[in-house]
């Protein structure tokens, strides 16, 4: 059973990964979410403790894993590309996997979702 959820996880993972990257590359389209929305919404609001902590149900995880899809596609206003997309492509097959298989651990989305590790590379100071 684990060998057939990693035979699935991987290539969604990659699907989703690849499709965001795509399109923001090409500038075809605007992220679903803002950064703003995101926070407020999927970390600070509650959703990502219930998706970590495993009492998120499908559509829940289906969302967190829109909004997390949305924070990749977004450009940070501070810090270098490549450490947001490494840090929210991450995010991004954490949450794929705990929406695939439900009896995926949260370990791993639990370590992505580290607002320090984002906020002290990526989070713009606003002038005071």
């Amino acid at each position: 059973m684990k060998y057939i959820t990693s035979i699935l996880i991987v290539p969604l993972a990659t699907a989703a990964l690849t499709l965001g990257l795509f399109s923001v590359v090409n500038g075809q389209a605007k992220p679903k979410y803002t950064i703003k929305q995101i926070m407020k919404d999927a970390l600070k609001g509650g959703l990502a403790k219930k998706v970590v902590g495993g009492e998120a149900t499908e559509k829940e995880k289906i969302q967190f894993l829109d909004y997390a899809i949305s924070l990749y596609e977004n450009k940070p206003k501070k810090g270098e590309a490549a450490s947001w997309t490494r840090l929210t492509g991450n995010l991004v097959t954490a949450a794929a996997k705990i929406a695939i298989d439900p009896k995926a651990s949260t370990a791993t989305l639990g370590k992505a979702v580290n607002c320090k590790a984002c906020h002290n590379k990526h989070k713009y100071d606003k002038p005071k």
